[in-house]
């Protein structure tokens, strides 16, 4: 069994410097609170996360620029949302009815009272009267994005290691005996660092490549199988096996990465799915989440599905997503981003497939799969799990230890900051600065 290296990246000094507890609990809650600008587990989030971002300025020189930004915030916030409201405020008019002068003084709001900016504000859908009421509970990727890093580089830097690299992640799965899609060789910098294939052999069968560190579905590509030792790409032509290990070394090259090109079978979805994908694999985003010596816990999950000739089913880049039901895995009202806005979608373009109402198979068995990862995985305070759904059940694709809130707060509209998972960043955070609940 290949083990899983414990190589880690080290925290920042200044990282290390701010969980030394050099202040007293007492004047770090004070600090805290003073950036909460308003009480609760939201705005106790927010704390933390400006607690953290200021402790990142290390000089005086770097705070004092701070210290500028904020007092220019009200004045800046202004020229973007005015910039913004140019960008996509005809849209949200037609879609809404919502005139440009509120847009305007809702971005405005957003940005000084929230610090949430246009993008929350169109995928969250805050124009709408009742978002809008809610718009402080919601939750900005960029604010999620640095306190799930801080907590994972202070409590589960390996695992998130191992969440990142996807051949990690697939020798941390046989490892755990949990099913996934196996690697057939890796690619760096143009030569072979890992094979389970000869010399120039590839199985003839559909393949899928993919950086080993990607996001975001890019740089990914299906080689389908012609029956007769070729391989198509997206662009129609074929390659015989050598040429396509050639191909794959050159992508490796121009990589702006790690340099490192995965290599693996094309899955195929459970045939009950097969209407909702154009021929790409569509896979059920599972976001779990694990309070401090906790048991995993389901928080929200949605469907995503690809369309026309994309290779990967991935939401930011033209695909459609769908909320999935937790207690039966039905799927709800779908969203599809035309121009800067989403909008509803009822049938799936390529194949016609109506979309609420679908239910994925296997879905108590996809769920289990995701709390088990979890619960092995263990100090993670949250992960976003993709899961196919095959023939013969759930596998794991892929681990996201920074999972975009954006997935579940615009498909549901439920604001994260309604959920239990908020309070459980929260006991994170406290217990990376040593502090004790509040009174």
């Amino acid at each position: 069994m290949e083990a899983v290296p414990t190589t880690t990246v080290p925290t920042t000094s200044a990282d290390a410097a701010l969980t030394r507890r050099p202040a007293s609990r007492t004047a770090l809650r004070l600090w805290r609170r003073l950036l909460s600008a308003g009480r609760g587990e939201v705005a106790e989030l927010r704390g933390w996360d400006r607690l953290i971002t200021w402790h990142k300025q290390a000089t005086p020189r770097e705070r004092w620029l701070a210290v500028k930004r904020f007092l220019k915030l009200p004045a800046r916030a202004a020229r973007q949302s005015l910039a913004d409201v140019r960008t996509f405020g005809r849209e949200v008019a037609e879609q809404a009815g919502v005139p440009r002068s509120r847009q305007f003084v809702q971005l405005w709001w957003l940005r000084v009272r929230h610090g949430l900016d246009a993008q929350a504000y169109i995928d969250y859908q805050l124009y709408r009267p009742e978002r809008w009421r809610r718009a402080g509970e919601y939750i900005g990727d960029k604010e999620f994005f640095r306190v799930g890093r801080f907590i994972r580089d202070q409590r589960a830097e390996r695992e998130g290691r191992v969440l990142f690299d996807k051949r990690l992640f697939d020798a941390w799965c046989r490892e755990n005996d949990l099913p996934t899609v196996p690697s057939l060789l890796e690619i760096e910098d143009g030569e072979v660092t890992y094979s389970v294939l000869g010399d120039n052999t590839l199985p003839r069968c559909d393949l899928f490549s993919k950086p080993s560190d990607g996001t975001n579905g890019r740089h990914t590509h299906r080689w389908l199988y012609d029956g007769a030792g070729g391989y198509v790409g997206a662009d129609g032509r074929t390659r015989q096996a050598a040429e396509l290990l050639d191909e794959l070394a050159t992508m490796s090259r121009t990589l702006p990465r790690s340099r490192r090109i995965l290599l693996q079978y094309c899955l195929r979805n459970h045939h009950a799915l097969i209407p909702l994908t154009s021929g790409a694999l569509s896979t059920v985003r599972i976001q779990t989440y694990r309070w401090p010596g906790g048991d995993a816990a389901l928080l929200f999950a949605a469907y995503r599905m690809p369309v026309g000739t994309a290779p990967a089913d991935n939401f930011h880049y033209g695909g459609i997503i769908a909320p999935v039901d937790p207690s039966t895995g039905t799927l709800g009202q779908a969203l599809r981003r035309r121009g800067k806005v989403l909008f509803p979608i009822e049938r799936h373009p390529d194949t016609g497939a109506l979309i609420e109402g679908h239910r994925i198979p296997c879905w108590d068995e996809s769920v289990r799969l995701a709390l088990r990862a979890h619960d092995t995985i263990g100090r993670m305070a949250a992960v976003g799990w993709d899961i196919a759904v095959l023939e013969d059940g759930p596998v794991l694709v892929e681990g996201n230890s920074s999972p975009n809130p954006d997935i579940g707060q615009a498909t549901t509209g439920v604001p994260l900051g309604r959920t239990p998972f908020v309070g459980c960043l929260n006991a994170y955070l406290r217990e990376c600065f040593g502090d004790s609940p509040p009174p």
